[in-house]
């Protein structure tokens, strides 16, 4: 269900691109570059037999499996406590390859 967020996340991302291009009368085959989707990683604290490296570990094998390259991580604190971590991914947008997107 968490990878399934990650898709419909980036959709929502692109969408009002494709159909702001199809409204002003430009070009349908405008198709942008990349897709980038950021994912959120929970810390679950107080958990020592499965941590947040493990998580995250799994999140990216996840995301490979299904085309997408690691770009960036980024911690969240809140009041001076971890809650967890930011994690964008990037692959090159469908159209351009040729192929519908993987699902999990």
């Amino acid at each position: 269900m968490f990878y399934r967020f990650l898709l419909a996340a980036s959709a929502a991302v692109f969408l009002p691109f494709s159909l702001g291009a199809q409204e002003a009368g430009e070009a349908a085959d405008i198709c942008p570059r990349i897709q980038a989707s950021t994912v959120f990683v929970d810390d679950k604290t107080g958990s020592r037999k499965r941590g947040s490296a493990d998580r995250i570990s799994e999140t990216h094998k996840t995301a490979e499996r299904q085309g997408w390259d690691f770009k960036d991580l980024e911690i969240y604190i809140e009041d001076g406590d971890l809650q967890g971590f930011f994690i964008t991914y990037t692959r090159p947008h469908p159209c351009n390859a040729g192929q519908a997107p993987s699902t999990p």
